[in-house]
């Protein structure tokens, strides 16, 4: 069983050494531009939405289109299950996804995994963290808000999240786009669009469903 007072503590040292080893065999990270990014949500930074569509249908899923209007430059799409490559398969009540898109490009991805039980809560986030190390080291900084806890990295162009809601028994993977997020028009879109971006900023790093 999980102890929350423990693996939940804003303390890093108080950390368990399931979730967060002390020490991980460094990686050399070679610089890529962003038309190179191979996401661990299994997409591609630079593929179009028709490349994302397709991927989706081609793993046997299906997506549903959302976007408020025509005119919206900020258009998702969402599937049931995940296109992630898991080395070491784990099991789990269910799991969802969305990519993100803004003006035509990729803004985010997120992943949710929906746990069994405690237990299985536990083997998720150690699988899911794994993946993390091997494809960006170690994580660079962590948050924890009551019962959800968030390991970040930095990583040129992306910024990854790794967060554990233990209350809903939820595991969650978020890669942003921080350089899109840096250009004007976003900014923009961002400041003019409040509800609109908070909705999304919700959705995208705490996994709050669409209102």
């Amino acid at each position: 069983m999980l102890n929350s007072c423990s693996w939940l503590s804003k303390e890093w040292e108080d950390r368990p050494k399931w979730l967060m080893p002390d020490t991980v065999e460094s990686k050399d990270v070679n610089p890529t531009a962003s038309s190179n990014t191979v996401l661990v949500s299994g997409f591609n930074l630079s593929s179009s939405q028709s490349e994302v569509k397709k991927k989706i249908s081609n793993g046997g899923l299906k997506y549903e289109k959302s976007q408020n209007d025509k005119k919206d430059k900020l258009v998702s799409f969402s599937f049931g299950g995940t296109l992630i490559n898991l080395p070491n398969q784990f099991n789990y009540s269910s799991s969802n996804s969305t990519v993100n898109f803004f003006e035509g490009s990729i803004l985010s991805t997120r992943v949710i995994f929906n746990a069994i039980n405690e237990e299985n809560l536990e083997v998720i986030v150690n699988s899911l963290y794994n993946v993390l190390i091997e494809n960006y080291s170690n994580p660079d900084s962590e948050n924890s808000i009551y019962s959800f806890q968030t390991y970040k990295w930095d990583n040129e162009n992306l910024e990854i999240f790794l967060s554990v809601d233990e209350e809903n028994k939820r595991v969650l993977i978020t890669e942003i786009n921080s350089q899109l997020e840096e250009t004007r028009s976003f900014k923009e879109f961002k400041n003019k669009y409040i509800e609109q971006y908070q909705t999304y900023d919700e959705e995208v790093k705490y996994g709050k469903p669409n209102r």
